[in-house]
């Protein structure tokens, strides 16, 4: 009964959260505009005080048109951290292949980690060999968890992070996610430098 009763809160929680965000515009989010947030804050996905570049956040016109994804621009083997507690669900680590061929889309390595509320984090374009877990490991908030590549549809090695859920609809979707940072706790906006504060 009582696991049932924290099942119930959570989901209760993940509905009032993605009915909250869904009354704000990508533009509110990213400008501060969003106060009444209830959303989980996530930790930037890498080792605490590192400073990365963010290249593309939610909506960006090169690849991330109608997507609610960021890419960090960072260094081939710069370790990943998981952004959040979790379960992983799912990994790839054996592609050393990458580019901008429509081939491409299917050969990204990547790692999956599903949260207490059923949202799930994915982390793309890992180096071959750059899974540090496995299917069924459970890893916490700071956890080096891979190493960022350039594997899959990627033009030059980065980190794509973006987080799926479900919505006040019962639709599975991507979610827009705040972070911890050097700046306070935000949405992120492109073509700027934020530094991981765990």
């Amino acid at each position: 009964m009582k696991h049932f009763f924290f099942i119930l809160l959570f989901s209760f929680l993940s509905f009032y959260r993605c009915v909250a965000q869904e009354q704000y515009s990508i533009r509110d989010l990213k400008s501060g505009k969003f106060t009444e947030d209830s959303s989980y804050i996530y930790s930037l996905p890498f080792e605490n005080e590192k400073k990365v570049f963010l290249i593309q956040a939610y909506d960006s016109k090169m690849s991330h048109k109608g997507e609610l994804a960021l890419d960090f621009k960072v260094k081939k083997k710069t370790r990943v951290c998981a952004a959040r507690d979790g379960v992983v669900t799912g990994v790839r680590g054996d592609s050393d292949e990458g580019g901008l061929k429509p081939g491409n889309m299917s050969d990204g390595n990547y790692i999956s980690i599903q949260h207490y509320d059923g949202s799930v984090a994915h982390y793309w374009h890992l180096v071959k060999n750059g899974a540090l877990v496995n299917v069924g490991d459970t890893v916490i908030k700071g956890q080096v968890i891979g190493l960022s590549g350039n594997t899959g549809y990627s033009a030059f090695p980065h980190l794509h992070f973006e987080v799926v859920g479900y919505d006040s609809t019962g639709a599975f979707k991507q979610l827009p996610t705040r972070f911890y940072t050097n700046k306070g706790i935000i949405y992120l906006r492109p073509g700027k430098f934020y530094k991981a504060a765990h």
